[in-house]
């Protein structure tokens, strides 16, 4: 049997049956202005009026009956739904009221308004996604659900994403997924390998890190449409693209001189025109960042080494097949070490800057930034008179187009003297987003870790890999997984 079955409609104006009079309870529903009622004492102390709401009630009026009874003096006072006669109050509208005879012990008032606020149970974020599909599929555009409901536009347009992705809309009834990492999910529809991948951190309980593994994706999906490109156009002249798996080696390390020339001078690198006879020529990738095609030789026995062998010469025991077999893995190791740790850098350096940025949005700066400004100021000195980037104009949102450099801040502060703190932290923030770069995590500094564990008490949360630029050791068990799809 449904809920509905069980409910049987009255209307006012109907006349209650022998059966249903002693189930009726006695009451009125009147419409009276909301000037007319009085509240009574209420156990919600706070009632500020949301924005929605507001707007809502002032658009469609009070839909729900508050309820209340009448005094002495006939006077209406109302014990649950003050919030709504505090709107309509403030709307200048009539508020519809239930009126039944009410026990007005303090006791029970309190136990009624205890129990009429709490035993309720809100929509859920997958209720309110298929509601809003509902109204654009019934004729409704953004702008008219967000007037309808009393909701921000960008709040709507993210649901209406969300609600247009199968993937987004399970993560959100399935995991209790956010908005805000719905609409992440919803970004990658159509892109099965990316939404499995997005699934499986979701399923391993990392929601948190839902922002970091996408940014990972788009890099990765970025630099493999960019390497696509560049292959294409070396493959055209005829020349093979090898990965980071083939054996080759650099052209600056070969030369066609002969070994007994000790003369470095004699020993010029080979460059690509001297090299474009070989049969071993060949491109490769740069590991990380934008895709730039650098020169190899697939064949370098067929050169000479420009540099002696540092091994060779370390030991008078040359090493035996298996122990070469076992450096030539400690270096692939340590360069996949190195190129993923370099990519996940790339994409935590993405969300720490849109963090930052949030900062010098927020209406009051964190608290201890007066100490974080003077001691960075101070100690680390260095690093805020090499900052020439005038980051602080991104951090402050400022109009780009507008005057730049130092004198465009001046002129801007000097405008807006209540910002005077803004800037000032800015500028210590740029300095260090400045000097950040992956040399931090390779190389962890007093610098880097100072910085980084501000933001971590800010609010920011660390990658693996700014753990690593912290001095932390990420155990293989708690590391990441680098491999994106």
């Amino acid at each position: 049997m449904s809920i509905t079955e069980k409910i049987s409609v009255t209307h006012l104006t109907d006349k209650p049956t022998e059966d249903s009079a002693a189930q009726v309870v006695a009451g009125e529903l009147v419409n009276v202005p909301a000037a007319n009622v009085a509240l009574e004492s209420n156990v919600r102390t706070v009632a500020d009026l949301d924005k929605g709401f507001l707007a809502s009630i002032k658009r469609h009026g009070v839909l729900l009956p508050v309820i209340g009874y009448r005094d002495e003096s006939g006077r209406i006072i109302v014990r649950d739904g003050q919030m709504r006669v505090l709107a309509a109050l403030e709307a200048g509208i009539t508020v519809p009221v239930l009126v039944t005879d009410r026990d007005t012990t303090d006791a029970k008032r309190v136990t009624e308004q205890l129990v009429a606020n709490e035993q309720r149970t809100a929509l859920t974020a997958g209720d309110r996604i298929a509601a809003y599909r509902q109204l654009e599929l019934a004729g409704l555009s953004e702008a008219a659900i967000s007037r309808e409901t009393g909701t921000k536009r960008e709040t709507v347009k993210a649901t209406l994403a969300v609600a247009k992705s199968e993937a987004a809309t399970q993560a959100v009834t399935d995991s209790a997924l956010t908005l805000d990492d719905a609409l992440i999910l919803a970004e990658f529809d159509g892109d099965a390998e990316a939404v499995a991948s997005l699934r499986q951190v979701i399923e391993d309980g990392d929601t948190d890190d839902l922002a970091y593994y996408a940014e990972r994706i788009r890099q990765d999906r970025a630099r493999r449409d960019a390497v696509a490109t560049v292959t294409a156009e070396w493959e055209a002249k005829g020349v093979p693209v090898v990965g980071d798996d083939t054996d080759c080696e650099s052209l600056s390390n070969l030369t066609d001189a002969p070994d007994d020339e000790a003369d470095m001078s004699a020993r010029p690198a080979l460059d690509a025109e001297s090299h474009a006879a070989c049969a071993g020529r060949a491109v490769t990738f740069r590991a990380w960042g934008e895709p730039v095609a650098v020169e190899v030789c697939t064949t370098p026995e067929a050169h000479h080494r420009r540099y002696p062998s540092v091994r060779s010469t370390a030991s008078t025991v040359p090493a035996t097949p298996e122990e070469e077999a076992e450096q030539k893995e400690a270096d692939k190791a340590a360069r996949r070490e190195l190129i993923a740790n370099n990519k996940a850098w790339d994409a935590a350096d993405a969300l720490r800057r849109e963090f930052v940025r949030s900062l010098f949005q927020r209406k009051a700066l964190p608290k201890d930034w007066t100490l974080f400004t003077a001691v960075t100021t101070t100690r680390f000195s260095f690093t805020i008179r090499n900052d020439v980037s005038y980051g602080a104009r991104d951090l402050l949102g400022l109009d780009p187009d507008s005057r730049g450099g130092a004198q465009g801040v001046a002129e801007w502060v000097e405008t807006n003297p209540a910002k005077a703190g803004h800037v000032v932290l800015a500028h210590a923030v740029s300095a260090f987003e400045n000097a950040a770069d992956r040399t931090w995590w390779r190389y962890p500094t007093a610098e880097g870790k100072a910085y980084l564990v501000q933001l971590e008490a800010w609010g920011y949360r660390l990658t693996d890999v700014e753990k690593i630029a912290t001095g932390q050791t990420i155990t293989e068990g708690d590391r990441e997984d680098t491999e994106t799809v």
